[in-house]
């Protein structure tokens, strides 16, 4: 019973999606520059479920030596559904975003600043620019893209975005599309000393590709650190259409020695936490 329910889970997720300093309304005027948020602030941290060298495992180890139903295996399975399918659809705006850091942004006046560039890493050609409005008490972003060659679009506005004044906290507001520029996702993110301390990607398109009332809306996956030994964790909350409702995973691990446990009720068919010790392996909770 459990192998169908995780697969429904699993597609349920997969359904839906995969340095800089403090922030300040002095730009340096000298450089003529306003910082940029974080870029941590538009991805999330999967590099504990993704590089099996945390494990000490092979991935050909990891499948040979996992049953279908370990809770590392699992857990694994549920993040790494999402961080392909997240960065299959934010490449483009993410690598945008990113090449903004090697770029120096023109003073435009009225306290607004605009980068414009090409964006690297793609056999497309897309060009990028991104402006960002100190209003006083934040900083506004809009993030247009154009698409040169085949499938090219003209300039539309793909994210748009604010940051509190002291760098510590935003959001980003993705469009799906250049065909379809409506809102689809929306990306909140808090941070802590020099790292981001939180961040959630929420699904909010409103319709489906069939215009009809999108049944994944308000799905979400978070990831934080938090006090204690297990000093991290991720939140998948999705509509699973075999049960025709939400699910929920949590998972929590540390982030020095890789150990961890997830819950799922959905999958285990209880409200326990499932753990597995620093080489993957399914333990006793304690």
């Amino acid at each position: 019973m459990k192998n169908w329910r995780v697969y429904g889970i699993l597609m349920a997720f997969a359904f839906i999606f995969t340095t800089s300093c403090d922030n300040s309304d002095e730009a340096t005027d000298e450089a003529n520059n306003l910082a940029l948020p974080l870029y941590e602030s538009m991805v999330i941290d999967f590099s504990n479920f993704t590089d099996d060298s945390n494990t000490g495992k092979s991935t050909a180890q990891v499948y040979d030596n996992k049953a279908p139903n370990g809770n590392w295996f699992f857990s694994r399975i549920v993040v790494g559904v999402w961080n392909s399918t997240l960065f299959t659809n934010l490449a483009v705006p993410v690598a945008s975003f990113k090449s903004a850091f090697a770029n120096t942004p023109e003073n435009l006046g009225d306290n607004i600043w605009q980068w414009t560039y090409s964006v690297d890493g793609f056999t497309s050609e897309y060009s990028a620019r991104l402006t960002g409005e100190v209003t006083g008490e934040e900083v506004l972003w809009e993030m247009y893209i154009t698409k040169i060659g085949i499938g090219a679009f003209e300039e539309f506005l793909w994210f748009s975005g604010s940051s509190a004044m002291d760098g510590n906290s935003g959001f980003w507001l993705l469009n799906e599309s250049a065909e379809r520029p409506e809102a689809m996702l929306r990306i909140d993110w808090e941070r802590s000393n020099d790292e981001i301390g939180s961040i959630r990607y929420t699904w909010v398109r409103e319709l489906d590709e069939q215009e009809n009332d999108d049944m994944f809306k308000d799905s979400y996956l978070e990831y934080g650190l938090q006090d204690g030994d297990l000093d991290a964790y991720f939140k998948a909350y999705a509509y699973d259409s075999n049960k025709q409702d939400f699910s929920d995973v949590r998972i929590e691990w540390s982030r020095t020695t890789f150990v961890g446990r997830v819950m799922a009720f959905d999958y285990f068919e209880d409200e326990e936490w499932h753990c597995w010790d620093s080489n993957g392996d399914d333990v006793q909770c304690e």
